[in-house]
């Protein structure tokens, strides 16, 4: 029954942290378009145009130059953490399914474990 346990909870534990990293990959693709869009209306600008950068509840004065570098660099943020997260996910999908896995064995191996978990509400 410990062994169940602790296998149910890895499970629940690795579909918990896939779901929050393909959250934060929806999150990152998102600050990528968001900044390519930007930079694009922002290419159609004189470059003698004033730029102005919020930082806070601010705006600061720059140069439209370091504007689109600060989009460019964040955008190569960006795609580099959602690289490590796909990476990150995949080993957790691996793991999750490994998990599955030793739990389907343990059941399987063991009737009375089963019959127990079944008679306290854990399977159905």
């Amino acid at each position: 029954m410990k062994q169940f346990i602790e296998l149910q909870s890895k499970f629940v534990e690795t579909t918990q942290r896939a779901k929050h990293l393909t959250q934060t990959i929806m999150q990152r693709e998102q600050d990528i378009r968001r900044s390519a869009l930007t930079g694009q209306e922002m290419s159609g600008l004189p470059e003698d145009v004033g730029c102005y950068k919020g930082i806070g509840r601010c705006f600061i004065k720059e140069p439209m130059t370091a504007v689109m570098s600060n989009l460019e660099e964040s955008m190569k943020g960006c795609s580099e953490e959602i690289e490590k997260a796909k990476s990150q996910k995949e080993y957790m999908q691996k793991t999750l399914n490994e998990t599955e896995t030793n739990i389907k064995e343990l059941l399987q191996g063991n009737e009375v474990l089963s019959r127990e978990l079944l008679q306290s509400g854990y399977m159905v």
